[in-house]
C-alpha cells in the first residue's frame, strides 16, 4: 500500500473517532440524568465496545464521570474547565459588571447568550433582586426562534433573514403564543432587525417575558445577545418598551469591550 494512501486512512480513522467521541458526549449533554453504557451506545448509534472504548478515553482526560456505584456515565468537570477557558479567551467575562449595571437598573435577571445552531446558549446571567423573578441559568440551551435573545441573534446574522427561518429544522410549540408559522417569525424577525431589540411575550414559558438587543459588530453582526427576563405581570408590553433602551445601551456597552473587528 503506497505511504500517501496510508497516510490518508489514518487521517480518516482520526477523524472518525473524533466524530465519534463528539457523538458520546453530545449524547450526555442532551441527557437531564447520567446513562448507562448501553444507552449510549444506542443513542450515539455506535457499537457497545466502541463505546466503551471512547467513555475510557473520556473519563481518563476527565471530560467524562463514572458513578462507580451505578456504572453510569455524566459530563466531567473537564468540559466545565473547557468552556470557562472559552468564554476567557472570548473576552466575554469582561460582560458580567455590565449585566449586574443592567440588573440593578431594571430589576429583572440579566443574562448573556452566543449562538449555537439553531439554539442560543446562555454563558453568564445575573439574578435580579426580586424575590419574584426568573433567571436563565448558565449553559441553558434555548430554541432560538422562542426566545428574545436567540431573535435578536437571529435577526442580525451574516445571513439573509429568509435563509435563517429555513435553516430552523422545527418550530415546536412551547405554549400558546409560539410562533410556530415561518412567514410569521421571518415578519418578526425584519422588524426586530430595523430596531435592533427582540421581545418574547411568554413565547418560551408561560407566564415568562423578555427583551433582548444584538451584541453587534462593526459589521452588523451579532456576536451575542444581551437579555432581560422576568415574571409577566411586572414585564408587561409597555415596561418592556421602556427596558429596551436599557438592553440596547448594555449591548452595545459589551460590544466596546469584547469585540475588536
Amino acid at each position: 500500500m503506497p505511504a500517501s494512501t496510508r497516510r490518508e486512512e489514518t487521517v480518516r480513522s482520526g477523524t472518525q473517532s473524533i466524530e465519534r467521541a463528539v457523538a458520546v458526549l453530545e449524547c450526555l449533554r442532551l441527557s437531564e440524568r447520567s446513562l448507562s453504557l448501553s444507552e449510549i451506545s444506542r443513542e450515539a448509534e455506535l457499537a457497545v465496545s466502541t463505546t466503551h472504548r471512547l467513555l475510557r478515553a473520556l473519563v481518563k482526560a476527565g471530560y467524562v464521570e463514572q458513578d462507580h456505584s451505578t456504572e453510569h456515565y455524566r459530563l466531567g468537570i473537564g468540559i466545565a474547565v473547557l468552556g470557562q477557558r472559552a468564554i476567557e479567551n472570548s473576552g466575554y467575562q469582561l460582560a458580567r459588571p455590565v449585566l449586574a449595571a443592567l440588573s440593578e437598573r431594571s430589576g429583572e435577571s440579566a443574562s448573556l447568550a452566543v449562538r449555537r445552531g439553531a439554539e442560543v446558549v446562555v454563558i453568564d446571567r445575573v439574578m435580579g433582586p426580586a424575590p419574584l423573578r426568573f433567571d436563565h441559568p448558565t449553559g441553558a440551551e434555548l430554541a432560538a426562534y422562542a426566545s428574545a435573545m436567540g431573535k435578536a441573534l437571529l435577526a442580525n446574522s451574516s445571513s439573509t433573514i429568509d435563509a435563517e427561518v429555513a435553516q430552523i429544522p422545527l418550530l415546536e410549540q412551547f405554549t400558546e403564543h409560539t410562533i410556530t408559522d415561518r412567514d410569521t417569525l421571518a415578519n418578526e424577525l425584519a422588524a426586530v432587525a430595523d430596531r435592533r431589540w427582540a421581545v418574547n411575550i411568554e413565547e418560551r414559558y408561560n407566564g415568562v417575558s423578555g427583551v433582548a438587543a444584538p451584541v453587534l459588530a462593526a459589521s452588523g453582526r451579532a456576536h451575542a445577545a444581551i437579555g432581560l427576563q422576568g415574571p409577566s405581570i411586572r414585564l408587561t408590553p409597555t415596561r418592556l418598551d421602556v427596558l429596551a433602551s436599557l438592553v440596547q445601551d448594555a449591548a452595545t456597552e459589551v460590544a466596546s469591550l469584547v469585540i475588536r473587528y
